[in-house]
């Protein structure tokens, strides 16, 4: 359990430079970014599997290319274009207040479908009362500043449904993943899949490389920083990120791991302090404190749930 919780906390580290990219590169359209990464991710995935293909040809079906496909383009691709977008168009503070939400549906997913008693389920509700409640202010007192700036009425309803749609996303994502993860054929391993989501997720890039350049309303130019960030975001939050987080969906309940995305947010932040050349303010650290608190109440509540869940029938 705790190497599973351990790797769900590296996978959001990895994560959490896909926040900063878009405030780095500002002049870049948004899918210029989205498109650098996952080609550099899709390349990488190519080169990996193409190493161990004979061995891995005969354990791939149909289902599980198809599920790869879809998984890739849902939870990467589509997710990661929504994202840039909703942060363009409205304002990163409401988004990352949306996103911030996914924590609580997955834990209501995994309240609805793990089978508990129902004295079980209503004492695992209790417990996750005051965690997702901390975690809730923390992304409040986070985004206080950012959410009394909003900007023009069209931008943000735009930007606010774009961040509705990308959470709807990544939450399927985050379920129907762990359920392929942990049927995959013996010999196939993590890395493998890890992969095949790659793959997945650049074949949904190519009917939009033409349009790259004009959404987000920002033209597209290849540059340092581009290939720099699409580097360390097609290696480190898509390939390293994806890994980890299949290794912790592997090990835990939906509903734990689902409480493991705020370490995304956390390290935004602190990413965000290191590239504007400046130190947490009281509030910032307040909210940082109030994360951490939050996901450690989770995870101890998840931990008590699971030792005491009886056979339903």
């Amino acid at each position: 359990m705790w190497s599973g919780i351990a790797a769900g906390l590296a996978a959001g580290a990895c994560w959490g430079f896909a926040f900063v990219a878009p405030v780095a590169l500002p002049d870049q359209s948004p899918l210029a970014v989205a498109i650098g990464r996952y080609l550099v991710y899709a390349l990488l995935c190519v080169l990996l599997l193409a190493r161990e293909w004979r061995r891995v040809r005969p354990l791939l079906s149909g289902r599980l290319l198809r599920d790869a496909i879809a998984l890739g383009l849902v939870g990467n691709a589509f997710y990661y274009c929504l994202l840039t977008l909703a942060v363009r168009y409205a304002n990163s503070a409401v988004v990352s207040l949306i996103i911030g939400t996914i924590p609580l549906w997955l834990a209501l997913i995994d309240l609805a479908h793990t089978p508990r008693t129902t004295s079980q389920r209503r004492a695992l509700m209790l417990a996750l009362l005051l965690p997702l409640s901390l975690v809730a202010t923390g992304l409040v007192l986070i985004n206080w500043a950012g959410l009394s700036q909003l900007r023009a009425p069209h931008g943000f309803l735009v930007g606010v449904l774009l961040a509705v749609v990308a959470a709807a996303s990544w939450t399927a994502f985050a379920v129907f993943n762990a359920r392929v993860v942990r049927s995959l054929p013996a010999g196939l391993g993590n890395s493998n899949w890890t992969n095949l989501l790659g793959i997945g997720s650049a074949l949904g890039f190519l009917p939009l490389l033409p349009f790259a350049g004009f959404v987000g309303g920002v033209p597209f130019t290849l540059t340092a920083g581009l290939i720099g960030w699409s580097l360390l975001l097609g290696i480190a939050s898509s390939w390293v990120g994806s890994w980890l987080w299949n290794y912790a969906s592997q090990r835990l309940p939906v509903g734990l791991v689902g409480q493991l995305i705020v370490a995304e947010t956390v390290f935004a932040l602190i990413y965000g302090f290191v590239l504007g050349w400046r130190w947490p303010s009281a509030l910032e650290l307040a909210a940082i404190s109030l994360f951490v608190a939050g996901v450690m109440l989770g995870i101890r509540a998840f931990g008590r749930a699971h030792a005491q869940t009886e056979p339903v029938h």
